[in-house]
């Protein structure tokens, strides 16, 4: 039974790395490197924090209060849960992260090789794929840990073996002022956090289905972070210190996608790109899949499971397609400032899921998601409309505003008002039934 549970676990964890590793990941990581430069290791240490240990920490914060993310989110407010994920389902997941998904394959995977093949016959198939293995949402984890993301992982061994053996340069000198804020800010584009929190249902359920009980699922919750932080250092640090060592090459304000793809053809060439194609589409596929699961599965429950789980999969693929269609750029471009409002909240939720036994009352949670989410929105209007002067002189205001961390200061303010207000007041708790029948669901 031990050698199974790990098993489970590994498998588990594998799955949990295949869904936060893919869509706009893979291009992350090594324009770290390049303008990190001779910094890399700093450079990847920041990606560390906010792009590896904190989505984990978000699922660890939901293992830690109960089964599913609404066990978390309740403390806030038995609404905030279906608010949260509307908002993620809809503008996030079917908006963002799988396009982004499909777009990435074609400029990464499919567009250096074939570059006569339209973009959208690409996405099209892509969705296709995504339809087909998201549909049988019992088998999900089993295809995804056991099948794709090892052969996943056997084509970027390949890739990043032969870049580091065979580098294109070495690191140069960037004059970077800090490779690790820079990378701690940038890796917040991941948007892996709110696939921590969201995929965490979907993670532990699938403890339960294998027959766990809940001290052994929250063990094993344990364990597949760990696997998962373990496998995306391993790929994001090498892809890291491979763009590193272009950084003398590349200008800095070379495309994400561009570098990548310059990078693997200057180490392996045509084939190099046949083997990253291959690797960023069962990536992004992968990423589609679970993340394409876990917004279907909400909104099959949000609907009372009146509307059929196939027919809002296939709502949601042919979302994809149509934003898909727009480009990898536009896609981050559309969801940065739904993220400056979101990223903020989700921290605070799991910094208290993970201090949960020393939170007082709800009051900490409601405060400091409210005060959050109210600065965090001044960033967010910023971001469309940088020219709004007014707003900045308030935002620079807030200590750690230069960092995009004006936030944090009114959030700690807010849990304690907030705990202040409540006190004594019980905490929330979900009821049994409820938890049951979110099981059921993933």
């Amino acid at each position: 039974m031990k050698k199974k549970f790990y098993k489970d676990t590994i498998i588990v964890g594998l799955a949990l790395f295949s869904t936060m590793f893919g869509a706009g990941n893979l291009i992350f990581p090594p324009q770290i490197g390049l303008f990190s430069g001779t910094d890399w290791v700093m450079g990847a240490l920041g990606l560390l924090l906010t792009g590896i240990v904190l989505p984990v920490l978000a699922l660890w914060a939901v293992n830690n209060v109960g089964e599913n993310s609404s066990d978390l989110m309740g403390h806030v407010s038995p609404w905030f849960y279906n608010l949260y994920y509307l908002i993620c389902s809809t503008l996030i997941g079917m908006g963002s992260t799988l396009p982004r998904s499909a777009a990435t394959t074609y400029e990464i995977g499919i567009q250096p090789l074939f570059p006569n093949i339209p973009n959208w016959l690409v996405i099209i198939v892509f969705f296709a794929l995504v339809y087909f293995f998201a549909c049988d949402k019992d088998s999900v984890i089993d295809k995804l840990g056991k099948y794709m993301t090892p052969i996943l992982l056997i084509l970027l061994a390949v890739v990043l073996i032969k870049g580091v053996v065979s580098p294109v340069g070495q690191p140069a000198e960037t004059g970077i002022n800090s490779a690790f804020g820079t990378a701690l800010l940038t890796a917040y584009n991941t948007g892996d956090l709110t696939v921590g929190i969201m995929f965490a249902g979907v993670i532990l359920g699938d403890l339960r289905r294998r027959g766990y009980n809940r001290l052994e699922c929250r063990k094993g919750g344990y364990i597949t972070g760990l696997v998962c932080i373990t496998a995306l250092f391993a790929v994001y640090g090498t892809l890291t210190y491979i763009g590193a060592c272009a950084s003398g090459i590349y200008p800095q304000d070379t495309a994400q996608t561009a570098l990548l793809s310059g990078i693997i053809r200057d180490i392996m060439g045509s084939a190099g790109l046949a083997l990253l194609g291959g690797a960023v589409a069962l990536a992004c596929l992968t990423t589609a899949v679970g993340i394409g699961t876990t917004v279907v599965t909400y909104l099959y429950g949000f609907f009372k499971e009146k509307v059929p789980y196939k027919v809002l999969m296939l709502i949601a693929c042919l979302i994809g397609v149509f934003m898909g269609i727009t480009g990898v750029q536009n896609i981050v471009n559309y969801v940065t400032p739904i993220f400056l409002v979101v990223y903020p909240i989700c921290i605070v939720i799991t910094v208290l899921g993970l201090l949960d036994r020393f939170v007082p009352n709800d009051g900490v949670y409601q405060g400091s998601v409210l005060l959050a989410g109210i600065v965090s929105l001044g960033d967010a209007v910023l971001s469309v409309a940088p020219g709004f002067t007014g707003l900045q002189s308030v935002m620079d205001l807030f200590l750690f505003s230069s960092m995009g961390f004006a936030w944090a200061v009114p959030a700690v303010a807010g849990a304690v008002i907030g705990g202040i207000i409540c006190r004594g007041r019980p905490k929330y708790q979900p009821l049994e039934e409820d938890s049951e029948a979110r099981r059921n669901l993933v």
